[in-house]
């Protein structure tokens, strides 16, 4: 249990679902189909970044890792949106999806710096 307590891949998770519902459950928050989409995507993206490179863990892994700052970024955006806060620069939520992923393809991409090795068939 105290495992899965200090996992940041559950409280990914959990944070996720808690939008989820509160999208179902407050009034004045509509998360629609492509911000869901834009959320998905960054929290997906985050929990198989942890699990490819987990980083040095505790709080020093959290505070040091450029995986940990996308994705709140992602996700603040995502909430930002779900209220009805204007989207900057007239954004459209497809564009708002699209930015998502950017997001969850930059913390795939930090999370595969230096775990990937290309080897050559010719030697």
């Amino acid at each position: 249990m105290q495992t899965l307590l200090t996992s940041r891949k559950f409280w990914a998770a959990i944070l996720s679902l808690v939008v989820v519902v509160v999208a179902a459950a407050v009034p004045g928050f509509e998360l629609d189909s492509e911000a869901g989409a834009g959320l998905a995507v960054v929290a997906a993206s985050y929990i198989i970044g942890v699990a490819v490179d987990p980083g040095p863990g505790g709080w020093r892994g959290v505070i040091q890792s450029r995986k940990f700052y996308a994705a709140v970024v992602g996700f603040v955006v995502m909430f930002l949106q779900g209220f009805g806060l204007g989207l900057p620069f007239g954004l459209t939520e497809a564009q708002l999806v699209e930015i998502a992923i950017v997001f969850g393809a930059y913390i795939a991409g930090v999370s595969l710096e230096g775990k990937l090795q290309v080897t050559s068939r010719y030697g």
